[in-house]
């Protein structure tokens, strides 16, 4: 039994510790914990620090991928990284001891997040391929195509009717590079270059 004491002593004396690690895992997060499939998920991985700072760990997202890193006086932790996932469901991300590089495991146990990951977001519709006006869809009655100013090539029109007559509701959208323009005194509207 002495020779055990006085071992241990003789180890405590030079700086090892005897079953004790001086860097532990710490945590791990996600944040957000629920996103849609697609969008970034912020993971950070902490390594507690008490008497040093040098080992390697791995964080496993839970979907077959993962990273590794370390902390060292060089590159301390937190580490954050980003990760998206491709389907819905429920993840559990976990961060553990490994040696990376030529840095030993960080001690304790693996460390536990959970994020939950819900349908991506629906694409918008692709918009609808602006169809180049004709004399007869430009203007709704009581409106008429004013003479010769309908431009098949551009695009540009004007409709015409009674001064004081009311104005389209909502207005047309001008296609391409025309600006739409009204003028009620004169009981015209339209698109013009």
């Amino acid at each position: 039994m002495k020779t055990a004491s006085w071992m241990a002593a003789a180890l405590l004396a030079t700086g090892f510790t005897v079953g004790a690690h001086a860097q532990l895992i710490g945590s791990v997060t996600a944040n957000p914990a629920t996103a849609r499939a697609g969008e970034p998920v912020t993971v950070t991985a902490n390594v507690d620090v008490t008497g040093g700072n040098y080992c390697g760990f791995a964080v496993f997202y839970g979907d077959g991928k993962n990273i590794e890193s370390y902390s060292d006086a060089k590159k301390p932790t937190p580490f954050v990284t980003t990760h998206v996932y491709d389907k819905p469901g429920t993840y559990t991300i976990s961060m553990g001891g490994r040696h990376v590089e030529s840095h030993p495991n960080c001690g304790g146990g693996d460390k536990f997040a959970t994020v939950t990951v819900t349908e991506g977001a629906k694409m918008a519709a692709a918009p609808m391929a602006a169809t180049k006006p004709t004399a007869a869809s430009v203007c709704k009655a009581p409106w008429k195509v004013a003479a010769k100013s309908f431009n098949a090539k551009t695009g540009a029109y004007t409709c015409a009717a009674k001064a004081g007559t009311a104005l389209p509701e909502p207005k047309p959208e001008c296609p391409g590079d025309l600006t739409y323009f009204e003028n009620g005194k004169k009981g015209q509207f339209g698109c013009k270059p």
